[in-house]
């Protein structure tokens, strides 16, 4: 069978990888990409929320709205082997919607209105699924700007992650919706328009908010809605991109319940708004996965017989040896213990998706990588590691 991470890898133009928050999703996006750069395929890795040891890890400083481009010879300073560059950007919500504004505006004198209005800054990036829709937006350019192979996308935690990727679906239901462009056309060209002067609406919001401050209001949302039919038009164009099968969601967890329950979730989900999932990533599995129970029993009868043999080699030394063989030997039960929970919770994984994906089960470390060497290890374990789809008999670590 073909290695599933490399073939999406190698077949995809846009991956996007979903969870839970903490379960090393954003790492797993820079490893997907630096494994993309291994295999010649120029990529950029597109995160939201970036944190600050991944940037390190990469060798930046930090992440902002610019493409940042690791270099060839930055990964061979490192013992590193890639075919090219790699590419890493984060979401700047305030100039994408910039750019947008630009892009949609009829004339240059309705964009100067908008972008110059007082109420824009604060629109810009406090309007609820304003961060979401950019992001849609800056994925869209970023895959059809023809700079790249494939765009890597890290998303929000879980709790924001429905709304990040639905976010295309509601705007277009708002902004295409006749009542909300009534709401928004002047006052004076509609009948008994609720906004007109004078009216009871506004004469009640008069005594909260002042008529000036609303006025103002609604006149920076009659300038913004100048600009609705061309949201709306990349809205469904963003809509089709993600259920086209150019793209691939992967989904992310750590190996316990609360995670892997908030990241099956999201695929039933994005299975209902058909969007389709073509891997799962099973972070921190504990070793001994494949046979724990006899693993832990091979290694707690061979720390047993080094022992026995330690000390007879140290009679008369004075330690003691049954004491120490007895903290090893509940140091092994407790591997084992936890290699069975892994076990278990990979095996519930299976039964859930019913074998749906393949699942790429990545061992626990004791700690995340923290330089460009340590990603280039993992890329190149996850391309060559078959992740076939799992069963209750073998499951890939």
């Amino acid at each position: 069978m073909s290695h599933a991470i490399a073939q999406l890898i190698a077949d995809k133009n846009i991956i996007v990888c979903v969870g839970a928050g903490g379960v090393g999703k954003t790492t797993a996006s820079a490893v997907l990409g630096v494994a993309a750069a291994q295999m010649g395929r120029r990529a950029l890795v597109l995160t939201v929320d970036p944190a600050r040891r991944l940037a390190q890890a990469l060798g930046l400083q930090a992440l902002d709205e610019h493409v940042q481009r690791i270099d060839v010879q930055k990964f061979s300073a490192q013992g590193c082997a890639v075919q090219v560059p790699l590419d890493v950007a984060m979401l700047d919500v305030k100039r994408t919607f910039d750019r947008v504004i630009g892009r949609y505006a009829p004339t240059p004198q309705a964009r100067d209105a908008i972008l110059e209005h007082r109420f824009y800054k604060q629109a810009s990036t406090a309007l609820a699924g304003t961060q979401e829709y950019m992001a849609m937006e800056r994925l869209y350019e970023s895959a059809t700007g023809g700079d790249y192979d494939l765009v890597i996308l890290d998303t929000p935690p879980s709790a924001h992650a429905l709304d990040f990727l639905d976010a295309p679906d509601r705007l277009v239901g708002l902004f295409d919706s006749r009542a909300f462009r009534l709401l928004l056309r002047p006052a004076g060209t509609v009948r008994h328009h609720p906004f007109r002067s004078g009216s009871v609406v506004m004469r009640g919001l008069s005594r909260f908010t002042g008529g000036d401050m609303f006025a103002h209001l609604l006149e920076f949302f009659g300038y913004l809605s100048e600009t609705f039919d061309g949201f709306v038009a990349r809205a469904r164009q963003v809509q089709t991109l993600l259920r086209s099968p150019q793209t691939a969601f992967v989904l992310v967890s750590a190996c316990d319940r609360a995670s892997t329950e908030q990241a099956l979730y999201l695929g039933e989900r994005l299975g209902q708004l058909k969007m389709q999932v073509q891997a799962m990533i099973v972070n921190r599995v504990a070793p001994f996965a494949q046979a724990p129970a006899t693993a832990g029993s091979r290694l707690e009868t061979a720390l047993a017989a080094a022992l026995d043999q330690f000390s007879r080699d140290g009679a008369g030394t004075g330690r003691d040896f049954a004491k120490e063989s007895m903290v090893l030997s509940m140091v092994a039960r407790s591997l084992a213990g936890l290699a069975c929970a892994d076990q278990q919770q990979l095996e519930a994984i299976i039964a859930r998706t019913g074998q749906a994906w393949p699942i790429l089960a990545v061992p626990r470390t004791e700690q995340e990588p923290d330089n460009l060497a340590a990603l280039a290890a993992l890329a190149e374990q996850w391309r060559l590691d078959p992740a076939e789809p799992a069963t209750s008999e073998r499951v890939k670590t």
